[in-house]
Parts: C-alpha cells; sequence; structure tokens
C-alpha cells in the first residue's frame, strides 16, 4: 500500500532537514512527499527544491499562506494520490528506516481504517531520547484526557472521505477532535501495532509551555463535544487509580463501556498476528 507523507512547515529549516531525512531514508520510499510551506523566509525553499532533486519519489512544494498547521494539513489531504497517509510534522522524525514498509504492510493485510505505533519523545536540549510515549491503553476514556500522538498514525486514505478532514477552525486539537469524531461517530476500525514509529520533539505547538493552558482549554472544549459529565469524571478514575490496578480497566468496563473498535498486533518476521487479550488491561 502506497504512502503520502504531508509535511506542513514553516521557517524551520534547520529542524525540516532531519525529518527530511528520516523520509529519504526508508527502505521503501514513500508514494510522494507533499510539504505545504506557509511562505518561509528561511532556507527552507532551498532546502526542499535540492532534497526534490535527490528523491527517488516525487516531492511537492506547496508554496502559499495558510491559516494554521491544520489548513495546511487539509491542504495535502486534498492532493495526496496515495493509498495512505501520514503526516509528519517539519520538527518530527520517522523512527527507523523500516517505518514506512511495517505500516504500509500492516494496513495492506489488514481492515484497518488507521494503524498507530508509540513515539518516542527527544529532549531538544541533548538531543537524547527522553522516553516513550506508548499508546497500548487506549480506550474511551483514555481520549478524554489524552490523544494518539499524531506523529504516530498512518491512515487510510478513504477513512477521511467517511469521517471528513480536520476542523481547521481549531488551532492545536483537531487532531484530537478527529479521532473522537471517527472512533465514536464513525466507529473507524484502529491497529496499535507495538513498535515506535516516529521521534516527537518536545517544544512543538501543542507542548510549549506558553501554549499549554490554551490547548488545555481547547481540548476540554472539544471533549465536552463528544462526552458526557458522566464519563468525564469516569476518565479521572480512570486515569487515577483503574488503569493503574491488574484488571482495572475491565472492572470499570461494566459500569462505563470503554472499548473502541481497536486490536493489538505484533509484527513478526513480516506477518502481523494479533493479541486477542489485549483489551484486558486496556
Amino acid at each position: 500500500m502506497n504512502i503520502s507523507i504531508i509535511t506542513p512547515t514553516w521557517n524551520r529549516g534547520q529542524r525540516l532537514r532531519s525529518s527530511l531525512e528520516s523520509v529519504a531514508a526508508q527502505k521503501t520510499s514513500p508514494h510522494e512527499h507533499i510539504i505545504v510551506d506557509n511562505l518561509s523566509t528561511d532556507e527552507t525553499p532551498e532546502l526542499i527544491a535540492a532534497y526534490a532533486r535527490s528523491a527517488s519519489y516525487p516531492v511537492r512544494h506547496i508554496r502559499e499562506g495558510d491559516n494554521g498547521i491544520y489548513h495546511a494539513m487539509n491542504k495535502g489531504l486534498a492532493l495526496a494520490k496515495g493509498q495512505a497517509l501520514h503526516f509528519l510534522n517539519d520538527d518530527d522524525m520517522l523512527f527507523a528506516s523500516d517505518v514506512l514498509t511495517s505500516m504500509s504492510r500492516c494496513l495492506d493485510q489488514t481492515e484497518a481504517d488507521i494503524v498507530f505505533g508509540d513515539v518516542v519523545l527527544l529532549n531538544e536540549g541533548s538531543q537524547k531520547p527522553q522516553s516513550y510515549r506508548r499508546h497500548r491503553q487506549m480506550n474511551r476514556l483514555t481520549l478524554v484526557e489524552r490523544t494518539i500522538t499524531q506523529q504516530a498514525i498512518f491512515y487510510r486514505r478513504d477513512v477521511f472521505d467517511r469521517c471528513g478532514a480536520f476542523d481547521a477552525q481549531l488551532r492545536i486539537a483537531a487532531d484530537h477532535e478527529w479521532l473522537l469524531r471517527a472512533f465514536l461517530k464513525h466507529d473507524i476500525r484502529g491497529i496499535y501495532l507495538k513498535r515506535p514509529v516516529a521521534v516527537f520533539r518536545i517544544g512543538g505547538v501543542s507542548n510549549e509551555a506558553a501554549s499549554e493552558a490554551a490547548h488545555r482549554r481547547e481540548r476540554e472544549t472539544v471533549t465536552q463535544l463528544y462526552f458526557t459529565p458522566k464519563e468525564i469524571k469516569a476518565a479521572r478514575i480512570f486515569r487515577r487509580w483503574a488503569r493503574k490496578i491488574p484488571f482495572g480497566a475491565t472492572i470499570l468496563n461494566f459500569f462505563v463501556p470503554l472499548r473502541l473498535n481497536i486490536r493489538s498486533y505484533r509484527e513478526t518476521k513480516g506477518a502481523f498476528r494479533s493479541v486477542p487479550w489485549a483489551w484486558i488491561d486496556m
């Protein structure tokens, strides 16, 4: 299954270089790389031009003004020709050279609408990985307060035909809103593949200290559109204790339905095997 990679960017030439290099290093090349550039005034245009000359796959440089990152992502979505999509921000990187191979195979061999893995958090100061952000415990209540990191997700192209594009009126949490809409209103099928997918730099728009309060307010506004006060209260209980004790999620599931249409898989020698008991310790 061929993959279109979409990268929104604006005046981040030095960071963008690492992102482009991680794509160029893939054993399985993308179908295309669409870079949506909000009229950068640094070295970005020259960097993209050099990248396009050396790449073995089409590189499309869309250079025009936009109204934020989700507007740029929607532009790339409208132009993409691949069967699957991945949104890789200009300051993030694919984790290893086999990421596209692994994720495209999983989409091709399963009926998943999205496949997602884990991300590595990179401490900008030390340039060393700080920790993993694991997405194993994804259910209705984890989505109240947290989301699947966008860089960890590969989307089947036609899922956007059913669920719509990102809400560009939101500034920070539109990827979270899209997942809520997709899982709760359209019952999309997800697969969690136990592997690191991307390197996520700490300090992006959704995790800078200056934007933390705005992010929280926007996320709370989105959450209230999809969850009842009872569910929001249950999410706090889940986060504080139920998920930390053996079978806590399973017990809570009797009172507040937790399960989403998500299955856990492992990859072994290119084959994907379900982990049927994974839901027990959500």
